[in-house]
């Protein structure tokens, strides 16, 4: 069976996670963060469950408002993946 590409992945709800991280630690709400950016409240908490993928223009976005680099975003994320694969391979056996 074909994968929908659309469907976000693991990859797509790490980088929602570090946008929450991110958040949280400068003291935005959501709805402040969603009118920084231009998005409603509800887009952000899509984007933080890793529900909605955050497109590029979207991630510079939130790297100017909390002033990381965009790969602030994806660090870590290849031991996450190790992880959830290893606990997937657990599962299963």
């Amino acid at each position: 069976m074909k994968k929908d590409v659309r469907t976000a992945t693991e990859v797509d709800a790490y980088v929602g996670a570090q946008l929450k991280i991110l958040r949280k630690a400068a003291g935005y709400s959501q709805t402040e963060l969603a009118n920084q950016v231009g998005v409603t409240f509800q887009q952000i908490q899509k984007y933080e469950r890793g529900t909605n993928r955050i497109g590029a223009s979207r991630l510079w976005g939130f790297c100017k408002v909390f002033d990381v680099p965009p790969g602030r975003f994806f660090d870590g994320v290849d031991a996450h993946l190790q992880a959830t694969q290893t606990e997937a391979k657990r599962a299963y056996s």
